[in-house]
C-alpha cells in the first residue's frame, strides 16, 4: 500500500499506509455495520426502528470525541488509535460467535447484539478522535484532496470485497454459520489493519495541539460563521442521507423479496461507482470548488431518491438493472460529497484549537446522522401498513419517507452556497483569534 520507491512521493514517507489502514478497515466496519449486520438483524425479526438503531449507533457514539480530545496530547495520534482499534477487534470476534448462540432465541439474540455493537461504537468513537487532526497534520494542504481521493478509493474498495465476500458466503439458503462466517472475516480484516496503522508516522504535539487540551471555549468555536455553515449544511444532508443505505436495504428484502446474496450483490454496486469514478476526480478535485462539488453530489442524490420513490409507489419496477443503475449514482454522489466535504472541513478548521473543533464538528454532524435513521425507522414503524391508493401512484410507507427525504435533500442543496473555503475564511478566522484572546491566553498564544 506504500509509494513506489523509485519514484519521489508528493506526500511525507510512510503516510500512505493510511492507505492499507483504510482498506482493511473498511472490511470489517462494511460488514459489521453494514449490509450483513441489517440482513442478519431482519434474520431475527427485528422492527425497522432496531434496524435505525443499529445503524445510528455509530454516530451516536462518536460523542465520545468531545472528553477524548483532551488526551491526544499526552497519548498521541497513533498511540490513541492503536488502543482504540486494537480492543474494538475483540468486539468482533464477539459479534462473531453470536449467530451460533443456539442457548439463545431470537430477541436475545438481538439484545446481545445491540451491547456488543455499543462497546464496539463506543470505542471507535472515543479513538477516532485522533484520525482528522493526525491527517490533517501529516499531508500537505496543497495534495489533501488529492489524498483524500486516493483515500477514498481504497476505503470505496474495501467495502466493496467485503461485500462481494459476504455475498459468497451467503449464496442460497443462509443459516447461522454463514452470519458468523461474514463476521468473522471482518475481525481478521480489523486484526491485520493494526499493521499498517503501527507503520503510519507520528506527528509529535505542537503548541496548538497542547492548546487544545486547556478549557475549551465552545461557545466561540460554534460561532465561527464558517464552522457553524459548514455545520448546519452537514446535519441536513445527514438527516437526508443518513438512513438511505438502511432503508433501501429493508426494502429490497421485504417488499421486492430479495435474497441477502443479491442484496448485498447491488449494495456493492454502490462501492464500484466510487471506484470508477474517484480516479477521474483525481484528476481535478483540487482545481474545483468544492461548493460546485456539494452540488453536483447532491443533485445526483436526489435523482437516486427519485427514483426509489418511484419504485416505492409502483410507478417502476424494483428491478435488477434499475435498482443497480440508482445505486450505481448514489455510490458515485456518496464517493464526491465525502472528498469535497473532507476537503472543505480541513480548510475550515483554523490551526488554533484544531483538535476540539474538528472533535465538535464530528461530534454534532454524528449526532444528526446517528438521529436519522431512528427518526425514520420510528416513522416506518407508525406507518406500517396503511397506504393510499391511486390510479397513477400508491402511497406506502416506503413511499412517504422517499418523498421526505427528498424534500430535506433539496433544503441541503441550497444550503451549499452557504458555505464557505479556503481565502474566504481568513477574515472570520482573525476574528475568531480576536474572541478567543479574550477568553484566555492559553488559547491566544
Amino acid at each position: 500500500m506504500s509509494a513506489d520507491p523509485a519514484k519521489p512521493s508528493i506526500y511525507p514517507a510512510g503516510s500512505l499506509n493510511a492507505n492499507g489502514f483504510t482498506l482493511l478497515n473498511a472490511v470489517a466496519f462494511q460488514i459489521t455495520l453494514g449490509a450483513p449486520i441489517v440482513l442478519f438483524s431482519k434474520s431475527l425479526g427485528a422492527s425497522s426502528t432496531v434496524i435505525g438503531l443499529v445503524a445510528s449507533l455509530t454516530p451516536l457514539l462518536t460523542i465520545f470525541q468531545l472528553p477524548a480530545a483532551q488526551f491526544l496530547p499526552r497519548f498521541g495520534y497513533k498511540r490513541f488509535m492503536r488502543s482504540g482499534w486494537g480492543l474494538r477487534s475483540i468486539f468482533i470476534y464477539i459479534l462473531a460467535a453470536i449467530p451460533v448462540m443456539g442457548f439463545l432465541d431470537d430477541a436475545s439474540k438481538i439484545a446481545v447484539m445491540l451491547v456488543t455493537l455499543f462497546a464496539f461504537n463506543l470505542l471507535r468513537g472515543i479513538a477516532s478522535c485522533a484520525w482528522f487532526p493526525w491527517i490533517t497534520e501529516l499531508i500537505p494542504e496543497d495534495v489533501r484532496g488529492r489524498f483524500l481521493s486516493r483515500e477514498q478509493f481504497f476505503l470505496q474498495g474495501g467495502c466493496l470485497f467485503a461485500l462481494m465476500t459476504s455475498a459468497v458466503v451467503m449464496q442460497g439458503h443462509v443459516d447461522s454459520w454463514d452470519f458468523s462466517m461474514a463476521f468473522l472475516v471482518a475481525a481478521i480484516a480489523q486484526s491485520f489493519s493494526l499493521f499498517y496503522l503501527d507503520r503510519m508516522p507520528e506527528v509529535p504535539p505542537s503548541a496548538t495541539t497542547e492548546r487544545s487540551s486547556v478549557s475549551v471555549p465552545w461557545r466561540e468555536m460554534v460561532l465561527y460563521s464558517p464552522f457553524l455553515r459548514l455545520l448546519i449544511f452537514n446535519i441536513l444532508f445527514m438527516a437526508a442521507i443518513g438512513g438511505l443505505g438502511v432503508f433501501t436495504i429493508e426494502y429490497l428484502q421485504e417488499i421486492a423479496k430479495l435474497s441477502p446474496s443479491v442484496i448485498m450483490l447491488l449494495s456493492g454496486v454502490s462501492f464500484l461507482a466510487a471506484l470508477v469514478g474517484l480516479p477521474f476526480l483525481m484528476r481535478f478535485i483540487d482545481l474545483v470548488s468544492g461548493r460546485i462539488l456539494l452540488a453536483a453530489s447532491l443533485a445526483m442524490f436526489a435523482i437516486a431518491i427519485t427514483g426509489w420513490f418511484l419504485i416505492s409507489g409502483g410507478v417502476i419496477p424494483s428491478s435488477i438493472v434499475i435498482v443497480a443503475g440508482l445505486t450505481f449514482i448514489a455510490g458515485f454522489a456518496g464517493a464526491l460529497f465525502n472528498v469535497a466535504n473532507a476537503r472543505i472541513i480541513m480548510s475550515v478548521m483554523p490551526v488554533m484549537g484544531r483538535n476540539h473543533f474538528f472533535a465538535l464538528f464530528t461530534v454534532i454532524t454524528s449526532l444528526g446522522l446517528g438521529a436519522s435513521p431512528i427518526t425514520w425507522g420510528l416513522l416506518l414503524d407508525i406507518i406500517g401498513s396503511y397506504e393510499i391508493a391511486g390510479d397513477f401512484f400508491t402511497w406506502k410507507r416506503h413511499s412517504f419517507y422517499f418523498a421526505a427525504i427528498f424534500a430535506v435533500n433539496l433544503i441541503a442543496f441550497l444550503g451549499v452556497w452557504t458555505l464557505r473555503e479556503g481565502t474566504e475564511v481568513r477574515g472570520d478566522v482573525r476574528l475568531l483569534e480576536a474572541r478567543l484572546r479574550r477568553f484566555g491566553r492559553d488559547w491566544a498564544r
